[in-house]
């Protein structure tokens, strides 16, 4: 785990598939949601929060194929995983991406 990065780190910007995350600090949830969708790749994103309320609405606004509360990256034999943008090529998983 890094903190303190800020959104011109490549660590932030980049898509990365080892076991790294970076924690950024963000003004308000508008200025989160920008962020997020501020990238050329969106294969997954996930929001980390007790209310539910909130997490829904937020995860509505972001540009990812797969969006997740309080979770990532959970594998399902019903749910394929796609690109958006540079993220990948066509389906992956389940029965659609064989």
């Amino acid at each position: 785990m890094l903190t303190s990065v800020d959104h011109t780190m490549a660590v932030v910007r980049d898509e990365s598939f080892g076991p790294i995350i970076g924690i950024q600090k963000v003004k308000n949830d508008a200025d989160a949601v920008a962020l997020m969708n501020d990238t050329e790749y969106g294969l997954n994103a996930a929001i980390y929060t007790q209310d539910q309320k909130r997490a829904r609405a937020l995860l509505r606004d972001i540009d990812a194929r797969l969006v997740y509360w309080n979770c990532c990256d959970r594998v399902s034999p019903r749910l394929p995983w796609s690109d958006v943008g540079h993220a990948g090529i066509g389906l992956t998983l389940s029965t659609y991406g064989i």
